[in-house]
């Protein structure tokens, strides 16, 4: 029987290393717009689920044909969750059956519950928005008032690293997002 020769199967050292090398490169060309893509993703759902909150609000308010208010809370997702802290803690909508602009009542139900975001989120509320934990309060007809019931429009800025969105609640109701 003759000798025949073996072929070689598999990567030689060298071609393996030039091989990561070449992908060491291209990942470190995708990596800024990979992080840019995260963030700006990042950004879109909270936007979205503020957003969402706001609505749920306006709906329910209709629905009930009475006052229900969204709060910042420092902790959201506890049972007897009250109104305290900032937006970047999480948030809750409410009934607010007694109408004093407050979730005081352990009895007044909660309707949605939302946890908190990322540390990098900073919400900031116009003017019309402080005060009061910064509640935003819908009427039974679906528009924005405040405590006491006079029509109310402001703006939430949400910012999470370089994106920006401004969230925009009219005295009639509306809602609206914009990127700056």
């Amino acid at each position: 029987m003759l000798d025949e020769p073996q072929s070689e199967y598999g990567f030689t050292l060298l071609e393996l290393i030039i091989t990561m090398a070449i992908g060491a490169i291209l990942l470190s060309l995708a990596m800024p717009s990979f992080r840019s893509m995260m963030g700006d993703s990042a950004m879109t759902g909270t936007a979205n689920d503020f957003v969402f909150a706001l609505q749920a609000a306006r709906s329910e308010a209709i629905k009930r044909s009475g006052v229900v208010g969204m709060c910042a809370s420092a902790a959201p997702l506890v049972d007897d969750a009250t109104c305290a802290g900032g937006y970047n803690g999480g948030w809750l909508v409410y009934a607010d059956l007694n109408s004093d602009g407050d979730r005081d009542d352990p009895l007044e139900p909660l309707i949605l519950q939302v946890e908190a975001r990322n540390t990098g989120f900073t919400f900031t509320p116009s003017s019309t928005f402080t005060g009061a934990d910064q509640q935003i309060h819908f009427s039974s007809s679906g528009g924005s008032i405040n405590s006491t019931g006079i029509p109310l429009s402001g703006t939430i800025t949400i910012d999470y690293a370089d994106e920006q969105r401004v969230v925009t609640v009219s005295a009639n109701g509306r809602i609206s997002t914009a990127t700056p």
